[in-house]
Protein backbone atom coordinates (compact mmCIF):
# COMPACT_ATOMS: atom_id res chain seq x y z
CA UNK A 1 0.00 0.00 0.00
CA UNK A 2 3.15 2.55 0.52
CA UNK A 3 4.10 1.70 -2.63
CA UNK A 4 1.37 2.41 -4.26
CA UNK A 5 0.95 5.75 -2.27
CA UNK A 6 4.29 6.34 -2.96
CA UNK A 7 3.99 5.68 -7.21
CA UNK A 8 1.13 8.09 -7.28
CA UNK A 9 2.68 10.70 -5.49
CA UNK A 10 5.43 10.06 -7.95
CA UNK A 11 3.22 10.54 -10.96
CA UNK A 12 1.69 13.74 -9.41
CA UNK A 13 4.54 15.34 -9.08
CA UNK A 14 6.11 14.41 -12.69
CA UNK A 15 2.37 15.72 -13.47
CA UNK A 16 3.15 19.08 -12.30
CA UNK A 17 6.60 19.13 -13.63
CA UNK A 18 6.04 18.41 -16.70
CA UNK A 19 4.08 20.77 -19.40
CA UNK A 20 1.03 20.21 -20.21
CA UNK A 21 1.16 19.63 -23.77
CA UNK A 22 3.65 16.81 -22.75
CA UNK A 23 0.51 14.89 -20.92
CA UNK A 24 -2.10 16.35 -22.94
CA UNK A 25 0.01 14.04 -25.89
CA UNK A 26 -0.11 11.24 -23.73
CA UNK A 27 -4.13 10.57 -24.37
CA UNK A 28 -3.90 12.02 -28.36
CA UNK A 29 -5.78 9.26 -30.36
CA UNK A 30 -5.20 8.80 -34.23
CA UNK A 31 -7.89 7.62 -36.05
CA UNK A 32 -7.26 5.85 -39.54
CA UNK A 33 -10.47 6.24 -42.02
CA UNK A 34 -11.99 6.69 -44.91
CA UNK A 35 -13.83 10.19 -46.94
CA UNK A 36 -16.18 8.80 -49.46
CA UNK A 37 -18.32 10.17 -52.02
CA UNK A 38 -20.05 9.59 -55.25
CA UNK A 39 -20.44 12.03 -58.47
CA UNK A 40 -22.48 11.08 -60.76
CA UNK A 41 -22.06 12.89 -63.85
CA UNK A 42 -24.33 13.19 -66.88
CA UNK A 43 -22.31 14.16 -70.62
CA UNK A 44 -23.97 16.88 -73.00
CA UNK A 45 -26.05 14.73 -75.61
CA UNK A 46 -25.40 14.53 -79.12
CA UNK A 47 -26.13 17.51 -81.48
CA UNK A 48 -24.51 16.30 -84.21
CA UNK A 49 -23.28 12.54 -85.49
CA UNK A 50 -19.91 13.94 -85.65
CA UNK A 51 -19.42 15.53 -82.55
CA UNK A 52 -16.66 14.04 -81.37
CA UNK A 53 -16.39 15.38 -77.72
CA UNK A 54 -19.25 15.64 -74.83
CA UNK A 55 -19.06 18.44 -72.07
CA UNK A 56 -19.78 17.29 -68.42
CA UNK A 57 -19.41 19.39 -65.34
CA UNK A 58 -20.44 17.85 -62.49
CA UNK A 59 -19.90 18.49 -58.60
CA UNK A 60 -21.52 17.53 -55.16
CA UNK A 61 -20.81 18.37 -51.55
CA UNK A 62 -19.12 15.26 -49.59
CA UNK A 63 -19.62 14.55 -45.71
CA UNK A 64 -16.36 14.75 -43.81
CA UNK A 65 -17.77 13.12 -40.61
CA UNK A 66 -18.25 9.00 -41.22
CA UNK A 67 -19.32 6.32 -38.25
CA UNK A 68 -15.85 6.69 -37.49
CA UNK A 69 -15.35 9.94 -36.59
CA UNK A 70 -18.67 11.68 -35.37
CA UNK A 71 -17.53 10.24 -31.40
CA UNK A 72 -14.50 12.37 -31.87
CA UNK A 73 -16.16 15.61 -33.77
CA UNK A 74 -15.51 18.07 -31.30
CA UNK A 75 -11.96 17.13 -30.73
CA UNK A 76 -10.27 16.60 -33.98
CA UNK A 77 -7.19 18.50 -34.50
CA UNK A 78 -6.21 17.44 -37.92
CA UNK A 79 -7.37 15.44 -40.90
CA UNK A 80 -4.24 14.60 -42.80
CA UNK A 81 -4.86 13.05 -46.37
CA UNK A 82 -2.91 9.49 -46.88
CA UNK A 83 -4.06 8.57 -50.83
CA UNK A 84 -7.23 9.80 -52.85
CA UNK A 85 -8.23 7.50 -55.45
CA UNK A 86 -10.98 7.68 -57.95
CA UNK A 87 -13.45 4.66 -59.04
CA UNK A 88 -15.59 4.05 -61.37
CA UNK A 89 -18.82 2.62 -60.27
CA UNK A 90 -21.01 2.48 -63.19
CA UNK A 91 -20.95 3.49 -66.94
CA UNK A 92 -24.68 3.48 -68.57
CA UNK A 93 -26.61 4.87 -71.52
CA UNK A 94 -30.56 5.06 -70.75
CA UNK A 95 -30.22 2.64 -67.42
CA UNK A 96 -27.87 -0.19 -69.52
CA UNK A 97 -24.08 -0.75 -69.08
CA UNK A 98 -22.38 1.05 -72.06
CA UNK A 99 -18.53 -0.46 -72.85
CA UNK A 100 -15.93 1.86 -74.79
CA UNK A 101 -16.34 5.01 -72.99
CA UNK A 102 -13.50 7.22 -72.73
CA UNK A 103 -13.11 10.14 -70.95
CA UNK A 104 -10.61 12.52 -72.89
CA UNK A 105 -6.99 14.41 -71.85
CA UNK A 106 -7.63 17.71 -69.81
CA UNK A 107 -10.45 16.43 -68.25
CA UNK A 108 -10.12 17.90 -64.50
CA UNK A 109 -11.33 16.32 -61.09
CA UNK A 110 -11.24 18.58 -57.95
CA UNK A 111 -12.02 18.34 -54.14
CA UNK A 112 -12.22 22.04 -53.02
CA UNK A 113 -13.32 24.18 -50.43
CA UNK A 114 -14.15 28.05 -50.94
CA UNK A 115 -10.55 29.01 -49.76
CA UNK A 116 -8.48 26.11 -51.74
CA UNK A 117 -8.68 23.31 -54.43
CA UNK A 118 -7.01 20.54 -55.33
CA UNK A 119 -7.14 19.94 -58.91
CA UNK A 120 -6.04 16.82 -60.64
CA UNK A 121 -5.84 16.91 -64.95
CA UNK A 122 -5.73 13.80 -66.88
CA UNK A 123 -2.42 14.26 -69.54
CA UNK A 124 -4.08 11.34 -71.89
CA UNK A 125 -7.30 10.11 -72.33
CA UNK A 126 -8.75 7.54 -70.18
CA UNK A 127 -11.27 4.45 -71.19
CA UNK A 128 -13.35 3.73 -68.31
CA UNK A 129 -15.08 0.63 -67.04
CA UNK A 130 -16.93 -0.58 -63.52
CA UNK A 131 -14.07 -0.99 -60.99
CA UNK A 132 -11.02 0.98 -62.56
CA UNK A 133 -9.54 2.94 -59.88
CA UNK A 134 -6.82 5.87 -60.47
CA UNK A 135 -4.70 6.95 -57.72
CA UNK A 136 -4.29 10.82 -58.05
CA UNK A 137 -0.59 12.24 -57.43
CA UNK A 138 0.46 13.11 -53.54
CA UNK A 139 2.44 16.33 -54.29
CA UNK A 140 -0.61 18.53 -53.46
CA UNK A 141 -1.63 16.52 -50.04
CA UNK A 142 -0.69 20.31 -47.87
CA UNK A 143 -3.57 21.97 -49.82
CA UNK A 144 -5.73 18.87 -49.59
CA UNK A 145 -5.07 18.38 -46.24
CA UNK A 146 -6.17 22.47 -45.46
CA UNK A 147 -9.33 22.11 -47.27
CA UNK A 148 -10.25 18.88 -44.83
CA UNK A 149 -8.97 21.42 -42.09
CA UNK A 150 -11.32 23.46 -42.51
CA UNK A 151 -14.53 20.83 -43.12
CA UNK A 152 -16.31 22.88 -39.85
CA UNK A 153 -16.61 26.35 -41.71
CA UNK A 154 -16.38 25.31 -45.41
CA UNK A 155 -18.51 22.43 -47.03
CA UNK A 156 -16.16 20.50 -49.13
CA UNK A 157 -17.20 19.67 -52.85
CA UNK A 158 -16.16 16.82 -55.02
CA UNK A 159 -16.02 17.66 -58.94
CA UNK A 160 -15.34 16.72 -62.63
CA UNK A 161 -15.24 18.58 -65.29
CA UNK A 162 -14.43 18.27 -69.09
CA UNK A 163 -14.92 15.55 -72.01
CA UNK A 164 -16.09 12.48 -72.99
CA UNK A 165 -16.13 10.34 -76.68
CA UNK A 166 -19.80 9.76 -76.12
CA UNK A 167 -22.92 11.87 -75.44
CA UNK A 168 -25.98 11.53 -72.64
CA UNK A 169 -23.60 8.73 -70.73
CA UNK A 170 -24.01 8.45 -66.85
CA UNK A 171 -20.66 8.10 -65.40
CA UNK A 172 -21.12 7.41 -61.26
CA UNK A 173 -17.02 7.98 -59.93
CA UNK A 174 -16.43 7.26 -56.02
CA UNK A 175 -13.67 9.79 -54.80
CA UNK A 176 -12.04 7.72 -51.84
CA UNK A 177 -9.81 9.59 -49.56
CA UNK A 178 -8.18 7.61 -47.41
CA UNK A 179 -6.80 10.04 -43.86
CA UNK A 180 -5.53 9.92 -40.69
CA UNK A 181 -7.55 11.55 -38.39
CA UNK A 182 -5.73 13.39 -34.69
CA UNK A 183 -7.66 13.72 -32.10
CA UNK A 184 -7.03 14.99 -28.56
CA UNK A 185 -9.83 14.60 -25.89
CA UNK A 186 -7.78 16.98 -23.54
Amino acid sequence: MKTGVRIFMLVMLTSSLSSCEMIRGWFDVEIDTTIEGELDILTDAADLKSTEAHDFNASTTIQIMNDDLVEYQDLINAIRAKSVSIEVISVDSAGAPITGVIILADTQFGISNPNAEFIWELNSDWPIEPGFIIELPAESYSVLNQILDEYEEHPVTISADGTCNNGNIDIVLNYSIEVKVESSPL
